[in-house]
């Protein structure tokens, strides 16, 4: 595990709710170690663990939905969980046309030029003409 980012306990309490909803004792049941004072130490360590796990996805909930979106018939262990995270449709980047006009164009080439002429200068080489 190289991740840094746990993912809030809420989210943890939603993601088991939601399974355990849809696959009921077969999902908490494979984590389930039994109540002591009212506690699954199973139950909260495996919670813990897809905290970590499932860290990176804090910063793209989305992917956490989509794989909520789309389960699998059978319960989904954190690995396979996870790897439906990363199936997740990435969103597109925002793209940011820029375009300068044919008078920009040519101040800037001119400023261009200029900073030639001035970096021979500096090195005592001969001017160029343009």
């Amino acid at each position: 595990m190289t991740q840094n980012l746990i993912l809030p306990n809420a989210w943890v309490e939603k993601i088991f709710a939601r399974l355990q909803g849809i696959y009921g004792r077969e999902f908490t049941g494979q984590y389930s170690t039994g109540m002591v004072n009212g506690i699954d130490a199973g139950l909260e360590n495996a919670k813990a663990t897809w905290a970590e796990e499932l860290g990176n996805f804090v910063k793209w909930p989305e992917a956490i939905a989509y794989a909520l979106e789309h389960l699998p018939e059978r319960v989904p262990n954190c690995i396979k969980f996870k790897e439906l995270c990363r199936m997740a449709p990435r969103p597109e980047p925002i793209k940011i046309e820029h375009t300068i006009s044919e008078e920009q164009a040519e101040i800037n080439r001119a400023r261009v030029r200029k900073m030639m002429d001035e970096l021979r200068e500096k090195m005592a080489m001969p001017k160029v003409k343009s």
